[in-house]
């Protein structure tokens, strides 16, 4: 079955900006919302989504505030800040926020095509990863073992002799 295509949010007050980057990554086949200020954005992310690209500056609020909410709310969405900003300080401040990457305006739309895989690619192993770590977490009862019943007999009772029964001689 095919995974739903992922879903970008797109947060920035300027909207020749989010119109340019929900071009591109829905040419790139993902979903792609948007919202143009802070309390947009909180709402659209409670819907659930992959991967947001946030403005550092927005009309109703600083993007690092945003950055925390988002990141209380869901700890594994991953966000990429849009800065026009070059300072060390500013990426410093963002990365230690909790952003997973940044990118400066004005941007290559295909350098920010790269960020986005890079981090959606992240995501995904993440997912992969817990989703692997619950099962293991998962005790080993018999319902467990049922599919391969000789296979769990040898790890309960390794002495256990599991060969075919024989018939009878009579």
């Amino acid at each position: 079955p095919d995974m739903p295509a992922p879903t970008i949010l797109v947060v920035d007050d300027e909207q020749l900006i989010r119109w340019s980057l929900k071009d591109r990554l829905t040419d790139e086949g993902y979903r792609v919302v948007e919202a143009e200020t802070a309390a947009a954005a909180i709402a659209r992310s409670e819907d659930g989504v992959d991967l947001v690209l946030l403005d550092y500056k927005l009309p109703d609020e600083d993007g690092l505030v945003v950055l925390r909410r988002l990141r209380d709310l869901d700890p594994d969405t991953l966000v990429i800040m849009l800065t026009a900003h070059r300072s060390v300080e500013t990426v410093v401040e963002a990365i230690k926020a909790g952003a997973f990457d940044y990118a400066t305006k004005p941007f290559d739309l295909d350098d920010v095509a790269v960020r986005v895989s890079r981090a959606l690619e992240t995501t995904r192993l993440r997912r992969e990863l817990r989703t692997l770590r619950d099962s293991l977490a998962r005790p080993f009862g018999l319902a467990a073992c049922l599919p391969s019943l000789p296979a769990c007999a040898l790890m309960v009772a390794p002495g256990l002799d599991i060969a075919p029964a024989r018939p009878r001689q009579t």
